[in-house]
C-alpha cells in the first residue's frame, strides 16, 4: 500500500494557495494566411497571441463518451471545411478547477494547443508539456503553461494537452468480472493517442516530428516517467525532461483493484455492477470522487490521488525496473526536483503531510527497525518539523528522481536539476523553494496570479535571469540533448560516479551529489509502495 502518494496535489495544492488567473496576449504582425493549416483531418485556423502563432481546442481523438466512455481514445474524424481553432476546448471531468482557465468540464476533452513561431515548415524543435494535478485535476489550458514565451524565446514549437483524470482516466478493471467493456490506463493512453497526432501533424505547424521532447511538472513528471517506461510510446519521442515526479508513484494491481473498488462503493455498486458506470452521470462519478478523496486524504494506508497501474501487459513493468531494463534506451534525460517539495503540502490549508514524529510512525512501519534507525540517523535535526519535512521531500522526489537519473545514465545522456530559489517572502511563509514554484520560470508566466506572487518584494532582475536561464536549459537540451548553454559551463552528464546536479538558486552552481549520507541512508528504501 502506497501512504505517500504524494505527487497528487502537485499542482492541485497551488490552487487553494494561490488564484490563477487569465494571460492576455496581443496580436503579432503575422501573414494571417500561415495560420490556416491542413492536418490529416481537415484544415484548423490560429490566432496570434505574444507575436506567436497559437492554435487551441485542436481534437486528437473522438470525445471518449458514451459508448466509449472506459475505452481506449479512436482517432479523431476527418472534416470539411476550416475549423476555427482560436478557444482552448473543454476541460477533462475533475473535482475541483485545478489549474485550468474559464473553460466547461466535458468527457469531451481529448484537445491540444499549439504555439509556433510560423507555420512554416521549417524543422523546429517540439516541445510536447503534460500538465500536473495529481492525475484529478489540471488541463493544458492554465494561463500559467501558457507556451507563447517559450516559443518565441527558443525558436521552438510548443503543445500542450487535456488527458482524462480521475475515475474516467485511471480506474483499473482488469482483475474484475464484467470487465470487457472496459480498459484501464486511459489517461496514459490519452497522452500516447496525442503524441501520435503530434508526430503525424505537426510538420504543417512548423515542427519537427522527429525531435519531439515530452516534458511534465508532478503528475506531469510521474507521465513523462511513465510513458519512457511504455513499450506503445516507443519511437514517439526523442528527449523527455521530468520536474518533480515521484518515479516509484505507480499503482500495483492490489492497490489500483482497491481503489476502483472504493470508489464503486461510494457509488452503491459492486464490481458485478461495472456495466451501470457507463450510465452514471459525470456529477454522479465527481461527487463520489470527492467523497473517496477525502477518505483516502484522512487514511495512512491509502494512496492520496489516483495514479498510472502497473498492469503486467500495457505497462509491463515499475518504471525503475523498466529503465533499467533499457525500455527508454536512447531517450536524453533532464530530471529534477525542488528542494522543498514537500513544504506545499504541509500548509494548514492542505495539510496532507506529517510534520511531526508521531504522524511519521504509519509512514515509517513499513520499515524494518534497523532500517528506520538508519533512515533516522541521516537527519540530524530529527524530530524537528524542517527534518521530517526534508525526509518526506526525499522519499516522494529527491531520492526516486535520483534512482532513476543513475538507471537512464546507463542508457542515454542524462542530466540533473535541483531548483533551491525562494525569495524571503515566500520562505516567510514556510513554502521555500516548494513544489511546483519552478513553473512559472520554466514558462515565464509571471503576469498569471502565482507569477505574481513570485515577484512579490523580490529582486526582479535575478527572477527574469534566472527563467531566461531556465528557459535557455529546457530549449537546449530539447534541441540537442545537452541543457548546457554558456551560463553553465560545468554541468556534467549525471552517472553514480559524477552526480553533476545543477542547483538553480540566487546564484547557479553545480553541486556534486549534494546529499551524500542521506542518498546511502535511503539505499532502495521506498515510501511510495
Amino acid at each position: 500500500m502506497k501512504p505517500f502518494s504524494m505527487k497528487l496535489l502537485a499542482v492541485s495544492t497551488c490552487l487553494l494557495l494561490f488564484i490563477f488567473s487569465s494571460t492576455t496576449g496581443f496580436s503579432a504582425a503575422i501573414d494571417t494566411a500561415s495560420l490556416i493549416v491542413t492536418t490529416k483531418q481537415g484544415k484548423v485556423r490560429g490566432t496570434t497571441e505574444q507575436n506567436v502563432c497559437v492554435w487551441k481546442g485542436i481534437r486528437y481523438a473522438k470525445a471518449p463518451a458514451g459508448a466509449l466512455r472506459f475505452h481506449a481514445p479512436q482517432p479523431a474524424e476527418s472534416w470539411t471545411g476550416t475549423k476555427d481553432a482560436t478557444a482552448y476546448g473543454a476541460v477533462a471531468v475533475q473535482m475541483k478547477r485545478i489549474l485550468v482557465g474559464k473553460e466547461a468540464q466535458s468527457e469531451d476533452c481529448l484537445f491540444a494547443n499549439i504555439w509556433s513561431p510560423a507555420a512554416d515548415g521549417k524543422k523546429r524543435p517540439v516541445m510536447f508539456w503534460i500538465h500536473g494535478g495529481g492525475f484529478i485535476g489540471g488541463s493544458g489550458s492554465s494561463d500559467l503553461y501558457d507556451g507563447a514565451q517559450l516559443s518565441k524565446n527558443g525558436d521552438v514549437v510548443v503543445v500542450s494537452i487535456n488527458y482524462r483524470l480521475g475515475p474516467l482516466g485511471f480506474l483499473y478493471f482488469k482483475d474484475m468480472p464484467n470487465k470487457d467493456n472496459f480498459e484501464s490506463n486511459l489517461g496514459i493512453k490519452d497522452q500516447v493517442a496525442a503524441l501520435k497526432w503530434v508526430k503525424e501533424n505537426i510538420a504543417a505547424f512548423g515542427g519537427d516530428p522527429d525531435a519531439i521532447t515530452i516534458f511534465g511538472e508532478s503528475a506531469g513528471g510521474v507521465s513523462v516517467e511513465t510513458l519512457m517506461a511504455l513499450p506503445a510510446a516507443q519511437g514517439l519521442f526523442k528527449r523527455a525532461i521530468t520536474e518533480s515526479g515521484p518515479a516509484g508513484d505507480v499503482w500495483s494491481t492490489k492497490t489500483a483493484t482497491l481503489v476502483t473498488t472504493l470508489f464503486l462503493k461510494e457509488l452503491g455498486l459492486t464490481t458485478d455492477g461495472l456495466d451501470k458506470l457507463k450510465q452514471l452521470t459525470t456529477d454522479t462519478l465527481v461527487s463520489a470522487m470527492t467523497r473517496l478523496m477525502q477518505k483516502m486524504k484522512s487514511d495512512p494506508t491509502l494512496p492520496k490521488t489516483f495514479s498510472p497501474t502497473v498492469d503486467g501487459d500495457y505497462l509491463p513493468y515499475d518504471l525503475l525496473t523498466s529503465i533499467k531494463n533499457g525500455q527508454s534506451k536512447g531517450i536524453d534525460l533532464l530530471i529534477g526536483t525542488n528542494k522543498d517539495e514537500a513544504n506545499l503540502f504541509a500548509m494548514k490549508k492542505l495539510k496532507i503531510v506529517p510534520v511531526n514524529e508521531e504522524e511519521l510512525k504509519p509512514y515509517l512501519a513499513k520499515l524494518k527497525p534497523e532500517e528506520k534507525k538508519q533512515l533516522i540517523e541521516a537527519y540530524k535535526d530529527y524530530p524537528s518539523r524542517n527534518s521530517i519535512l526534508e525526509l518526506i521531500t526525499d522519499g516522494i522526489f529527491t531520492m526516486p528522481s535520483i534512482k532513476f537519473a543513475e538507471l537512464q545514465s546507463a542508457h542515454a545522456n542524462t542530466y540533473m536539476y535541483r531548483f533551491d530559489w525562494a525569495s524571503k517572502p515566500i520562505k516567510a511563509v514556510g513554502l521555500s523553494a516548494c513544489h511546483g514554484l519552478e513553473i512559472p520560470f520554466v514558462f515565464g508566466t509571471f503576469k498569471t496570479k502565482l507569477g505574481k506572487k513570485v515577484l512579490l518584494f523580490s529582486d526582479h532582475r535575478r527572477i527574469r535571469e534566472l527563467s531566461g536561464q531556465i528557459q535557455r536549459a529546457w530549449i537546449n537540451f530539447a534541441r540537442t540533448g545537452d541543457p548546457d548553454t554558456r551560463n553553465f559551463t560545468d554541468w556534467k552528464k549525471y552517472d553514480p560516479t559524477v552526480r553533476c546536479t545543477l542547483i538553480f538558486d540566487k546564484k547557479n552552481y553545480c553541486a556534486t551529489d549534494p546529499k551524500p549520507e542521506k542518498r546511502k541512508a535511503w539505499g532502495d528504501l521506498n515510501f511510495l509502495e
